[in-house]
């Protein structure tokens, strides 16, 4: 306490000991260096201040952005600005804005976040009709959040109710979507369709004719269909659509060389959602599986009865014939085969891929200003020592000459893309080449000498006031400056115009509230006080102040109240 008592007195007897324009120009100092800290305090950069969007420029929807101008009012925070479904922010004071969102509970939530809330909030104490009602809940505004975030959804309005009728137990469901879209426009039957789909899968048990949509830019509500038709014409369109747009894409990079080229394109499918065939053939041999072969030989002999016994019989001598039959011999063969066979088949089976591109045309409108661009082009290349300026105006023959090379050229770029058609089935050109007149875009107005001021004045005020404390401060110090060199010798040099005669006789004892005053004396003994022969004055003073300054300055006191 003592030390910042003994340093405001140091600065007391510093501004006391000021005259009072050195203390002026130190106030204005004081008060550039104040504003100067307070603007780099608010994020101040070179007049302009650095704005930054929040949450990476992430679009938010006109609930949101309503929700963060209120966190942003509530806090005292102007310096924001809403551009379109973003909000820029000052980048110096980009905390301040994140904790007034914080405080209000304004975070816009991720996709997710709702069922992270569910399982964070309830208790022990709750019923289960009151956690079912509250998942309920979550999972609709779930819903919302992400319907939101579609491109060409602006608001979203989910609603779902469950009834039982009569005395059975099987529970009646619907659900109603309202739907704002962004830009007032009205929604294809594309987005309808995927829309009912979302919410019809979101809910268990629910159908799609029990879903119904409606588009608040039309008035027109739509209703899901259970039809299997509805489904497939349904698939038939998107495919359909997104071939139509793969082909315009990849001809608008072709044609990206002859300027805003306009392009139209038509294709036509194969109505087959999808083909499966199988095939089964039989052989015209059968094929063996199982063979057993047999076979049995049998060989059988019978001898005759022989003669009388006895030599006789045996001898050469003439002796009668017998009758008898000769012996028998037979030889049997046995051979049996069993042979299991089957009829031989092959099946086939293939499956192809339904919705092919069939044909497709495409109409090209080229800008007519490429054909005088192309002409002047041609003139300067034929023409390399002159200036485009000299070029005479093109003829008819010439713009339909570089017409029919141009669409030559298109077609020839844009073949490749189409599939080639069947032969004898292309009746028709499939790229039709055209041009359109193209009207010079009606240029803005540029801005006045009187608005650039005042835009420049309002983003640039801040330096502007700086600058002139500055210079106001500059001015005070060099007028300040030139007092004190004019009241420095001339004065001096007159005596203050103080007779000398009148001088010699002041009683320096009396002027110093009568208190005696020794007269100084030098080493010879002489009087040093101040006594004018009509010489040199500077001289005398000089001596004067060395002996005793205090009796000097006294002195110049009185002769300067006096004069």
């Amino acid at each position: 306490m003592n030390q910042l008592t003994q340093i405001l007195r140091q600065l007391q007897a510093l501004v006391m000991g000021m005259n009072p324009q050195s203390r002026v120009l130190a106030g204005l100092m004081l008060v550039s260096i104040l504003v100067g800290a307070g603007f780099l305090a608010q994020g101040y950069s070179g007049g302009t201040v650095a704005m930054e969007y929040l949450f990476d420029g992430q679009n938010f929807n006109t609930e949101e952005l309503d929700q963060f101008e209120v966190a942003f009012s509530t806090a005292a925070l102007r310096a924001y600005q809403r551009n379109g479904t973003r909000i820029q922010v000052p980048k110096g004071s980009k905390d301040s804005y994140l904790k007034a969102l914080k405080d209000a509970n304004a975070i816009p939530l991720r996709l997710g976040t709702e069922m992270d809330e569910f399982t964070k909030g309830g208790n022990i104490l709750e019923t289960g009709l009151s956690t079912q009602l509250r998942y309920r809940n979550t999972r609709i505004k779930a819903l919302q959040n992400a319907l939101t975030t579609l491109p060409f959804v602006r608001e979203a309005l989910v609603t779902y109710d469950e009834r039982t009728e009569g005395f059975s137990s099987d529970k009646k469901k619907t659900a109603n979507v309202a739907i704002y879209p962004r830009g007032n426009n009205q929604l294809t039957e594309s987005q309808k369709q995927s829309i009912i789909s979302y919410i019809q899968t979101s809910f268990s048990g629910l159908r799609r004719s029990d879903v119904a949509l409606l588009d608040m830019s039309r008035a027109e509500t739509t209703v899901g269909n259970e039809d299997p038709e509805a489904l497939a014409h349904d698939q038939y369109l998107k495919t359909k659509a997104f071939y139509e747009q793969d082909l315009k894409r990849k001809a608008l990079e072709l044609l990206a060389a002859y300027g805003d080229v306009e392009v139209g394109v038509n294709v036509e499918l194969d109505s087959t959602l999808s083909e499966e065939t199988e095939e089964l053939k039989y052989n015209d041999k059968p094929t063996t599986l199982q063979s057993t072969t047999t076979k049995k030989d049998v060989d059988t002999q019978r001898m005759n009865a022989g003669g009388r016994p006895g030599a006789e019989p045996n001898a050469m001598a003439n002796r009668s014939a017998s009758l008898t039959p000769p012996d028998q011999s037979s030889k049997t063969k046995e051979q049996s085969e069993t042979a299991r066979s089957v009829a031989g088949s092959s099946v086939s089976s293939i499956r192809k891929v339904g919705l092919k591109l069939t044909s497709a045309t495409l109409s090209v409108s080229v800008p007519f200003s490429y054909y005088q661009k192309a002409y002047l082009h041609s003139w300067q290349m034929r023409n390399p020592d002159q200036q485009a300026s000299a070029a005479p105006a093109p003829k008819e023959s010439d713009i339909t000459a570089i017409k029919l090379e141009t669409k030559n050229a298109i077609q020839a770029k844009l073949e490749p893309i189409l599939d080639k058609a069947a032969p004898g089935e292309d009746k028709f050109p499939r790229i039709a080449v055209t041009d359109y007149i193209d009207s010079p875009k009606p240029t803005l107005p540029e801005p006045s000498l009187t608005s650039q001021a005042l835009d420049w004045l309002a983003d640039s005020w801040q330096t502007l006031a700086l600058l002139g404390l500055a210079g106001v401060a500059l001015v005070s110090l060099r007028s300040f400056a030139k007092t004190e060199a004019a009241g420095g010798d001339a004065a001096f040099e007159r005596g203050f115009d103080i007779p000398l005669d009148d001088a010699a006789d002041i009683d320096l004892a009396g002027l110093a509230d009568n208190e005696e005053i020794d007269e100084p004396r030098g080493e010879d003994g002489e009087s040093l006080v101040l006594r004018t022969t009509g010489g040199d004055l500077k001289q005398d003073l000089t001596q004067l102040v060395r002996a005793n300054p205090d009796a000097a300055a006294t002195l110049l006191r009185n002769w300067i109240s006096e004069g």
